[in-house]
């Protein structure tokens, strides 16, 4: 079997994220996958054995191969494969569309939502110009969507061995080992200097993970980072540029909190059973906060009655804007008073979604129940 997988990146490392880490699963499923990018710099930045400037290129991948090739205008020879995925709407070429038949399962590999009219959507046919059938395909985190995927390596890795890896591959002292580590991988956010002091409030020997990002770079062209070393000189702060993506996973799950961006990162944290807090896109009209609540509404159900509404006040105010600081001290520190409780309910979700099938099977799964379906 043969899969192709398109991703045109947009936001950042997201969209290449969520693409290069459904390849290495589907691979993992012994399936043949070529991945077409259209921006192979963004890509190297999670994947370093990448060549931006090569059209063509295999990639060893435990020693299987991957085919990444450069997805632009001078694609003219497409031959298409048993299953072709877009991913996010990202609309092929017409010489690729051309090419496809009805032997091809054509997808459209929706964005991550908790929204209820997902389940609904989910795998329905739309009729294209070429009279062929895009089946929309909605990852999710019930067994009424397309699941979330899995980075099935970590699951054998608890905690303690993650965090290990992280000293050792960030040169850290192991006196670091046995602090409170949070990790920062957000949007800018004019919240994230209270949160911070919040944490550290808590804990005020505790071990900030900050990659390079634009949260980074905000927090240094406003001296947050300055004047939170002087409130709580016995913190550490540990920098460090863009990483494979396999090390960013581990990173996630050696921690005590993430606080994260984006479709990848969060389903991600979400599945290492850490605490997290969840900085959502923004979107008009306040689109985003609805997705927000969504999510939250799947995990209240893990959450103890006298905590829900407390973790649902931090996500959404951390997610607001024109907060008063005190207001957001109350929520946050809320939030960290109830840190052992929302920890455990973080570990039976991880624990439920494991349980359902992941996006990668899932997606097998649907293109057998469809070929069996033609054919008889």
């Amino acid at each position: 079997m043969i899969i192709d997988i398109f991703c045109k990146v947009i936001d950042n490392y997201g969209d290449i994220g969520v693409c290069w880490r459904l390849t290495r699963e589907l691979t993992d499923l012994n399936k043949s996958v070529n991945l077409y990018v259209d921006d192979l710099n963004a890509f190297k930045k999670i994947n370093n054995s990448i060549n931006p400037d090569k059209e063509v290129q295999n990639i060893n991948y435990n020693n299987k191969t991957i085919h990444v090739i450069h997805w632009n205008k001078t694609n003219k020879e497409y031959s298409p494969g048993d299953m072709v995925i877009e991913a996010f709407a990202c609309n092929l070429d017409k010489n690729c569309t051309e090419q496809l038949t009805e032997k091809n399962i054509w997808i459209n590999l929706e964005y991550l939502s908790a929204e209820n009219w997902v389940e609904d959507c989910h795998q329905l046919p739309s009729l294209q110009n070429n009279n062929l059938k895009k089946y929309f395909f909605f990852p999710g985190f019930t067994e009424k969507t397309g699941g979330l995927n899995f980075n099935t390596f970590l699951k054998q890795y608890d905690k303690n061995v993650c965090r290990q890896i992280v000293l050792n591959y960030l040169k850290l002292s192991s006196d670091l080992g046995n602090k409170f580590w949070f990790f920062l991988f957000c949007y800018e956010n004019t919240n994230i200097k209270t949160l911070l002091e919040q944490i550290l409030k808590h804990h005020p020997e505790g071990v900030l993970l900050l990659p390079e990002s634009l949260i980074s770079n905000y927090l240094h062209v406003n001296n947050i980072i300055e004047d939170i070393k002087q409130k709580y000189p016995k913190a550490t702060f540990i920098e460090f540029s863009m990483i494979p993506q396999e090390y960013f996973d581990i990173i996630i799950k050696s921690t005590d909190l993430n606080i994260v961006r984006g479709e990848d990162s969060i389903t991600q944290a979400i599945l290492a059973g850490v605490p997290f807090i969840w900085h959502i896109y923004e979107q008009e009209e306040n689109v985003h906060i609805e997705k927000l609540k969504a999510m939250i509404e799947k995990f209240e159900k893990f959450l103890p009655e006298e905590t829900k509404e407390i973790y649902k006040d931090t996500l959404i105010c951390f997610n607001e804007k024109n907060i008063s600081n005190n207001i957001l001290c109350a929520k946050f520190d809320d939030f960290m008073l109830e840190y052992t409780k929302i920890s455990e309910a973080t570990s039976k979700w991880s624990a439920y979604l494991y349980s359902n099938k992941s996006l990668g099977t899932n997606l097998i799964r649907f293109y057998e129940n469809l070929t069996k379906t033609r054919k008889s």
